[in-house]
């Protein structure tokens, strides 16, 4: 859980965005929200929410 935050900390420091929006989305996402009740949940735009995911999928190890 720590390695996920830093994450996230890592990425709205990137993309300059405010942490608690990045991982009110991300846990949006995780509980099962699809995306556009996702971006609907927290105060980010869509295009942010996109680069948040691209980001994310650019950290996930690799199998």
């Amino acid at each position: 859980m720590e390695e996920q935050n830093q994450m996230l900390i890592d990425i709205s420091t990137l993309l300059d965005i405010e942490y608690k929006e990045v991982k009110k989305f991300v846990e949006l996402m995780l509980d099962g929200y699809n995306f556009e009740d996702g971006v609907n949940g927290c105060s980010l735009t869509t295009d942010e929410c996109k680069l948040v995911l691209d980001e994310i999928q650019k950290r996930k190890p690799k199998e």
